[in-house]
């Protein structure tokens, strides 16, 4: 079961930023960021985000709500977030998730959870409880006649704020956001050879194998993890969420502003005119 956090909704205020501070969490007011590239990523606390400026410079926060990351990146091009986006309200599931898992193969297909429908996801309250699962699962029964599964209900609340957030200010509104998948992503920079090792794994062999296919298009991704690893306790922000930040981050600022492909090709809409696919940025 994920970490909950007690830091959420403390000090309300347009732009929350986290920071650890004395072994105990802080949420403080920033200035808005001039970062033009942001990769995003669910965290225990809320949202941990890398930001890239135009001249290179990088910058690591973390964020209560998905609003709150938006108000902050709103002079950003592109946020690509490690989210489903497009929402299925039936049955058939998505083409984008289907296509990722043939091209990652076993074992790293597992990473793909099934998309639950937007029912589904706005049934599940703000922080969920093992209880509640079966009154998701219902849902997503009635909705899309599939089961639910455990690490999908864990999400599921962040699936809705995402939602949510982007149904609320409609659509062609700046920052574009994207949906991106970090194994996908990893895929396309390793020669769209999927990675070898699970990246939760205690050895850190995962962590580092990633690290290295990131050295070979971005040459600080070992000092930006690093940095992310002093700035942040894991129990806020877990070491995979830095990397999957990261590697959405660096294919955001690779493949801006045309250089991007998707899964799949021609990506369809959902009922709510968001898209349903997956970004990803393969080097030349």
């Amino acid at each position: 079961m994920p970490v909950q956090s007690d830091c959420t909704n403390v000090v309300p205020a347009n732009v929350r930023t986290h920071q650890c501070k004395r072994g105990r969490c802080e949420w403080v007011v920033q200035p808005i960021s001039q970062c033009e590239f942001v990769g995003a990523d669910g965290c225990p606390c809320g949202w941990f985000s890398v930001g890239f400026k135009s001249n290179g410079e990088y910058e690591l926060r973390a964020f209560c709500s998905f609003e709150d990351l938006l108000a902050c990146y709103q002079a950003a091009n592109l946020i690509l977030v490690d989210i489903p986006i497009g929402l299925p309200e039936g049955p058939g599931g998505r083409d984008c998730d289907r296509e990722a898992r043939r091209r990652l193969c076993y074992p790293r297909a597992a990473s793909v959870f099934p998309t639950p429908t937007r029912q589904t996801v706005q049934k599940v309250p703000p922080l969920p409880k093992e209880h509640d699962f079966p009154a998701a699962v219902c849902a997503e029964i009635a909705s899309s006649g599939e089961w639910l599964d455990l690490p999908t209900f864990w999400i599921a609340r962040k699936i809705a704020e995402v939602d949510n957030a982007l149904r609320a200010r409609g659509t062609g509104k700046q920052p574009r956001v994207r949906e991106v998948h970090p194994e996908l992503c990893f895929w396309a920079l390793h020669e769209k050879n999927p990675m070898e090792h699970n990246k939760n794994a205690r050895e850190q062999k995962g962590v580092e194998e990633r690290i290295k296919v990131l050295k070979s298009v971005e040459p600080r991704a070992r000092n930006i993890y690093d940095a992310g690893c002093s700035k942040f306790f894991r129990k806020c922000v877990d070491r995979d969420d830095i990397v999957d930040a990261l590697v959405a981050a660096v294919t955001a600022r690779k493949g801006w502003p045309n250089d991007f492909q998707t899964l799949p090709v021609n990506p369809p809409v959902d009922e709510r005119e968001l898209p349903m696919e997956m970004v990803f940025w393969e080097p030349p």
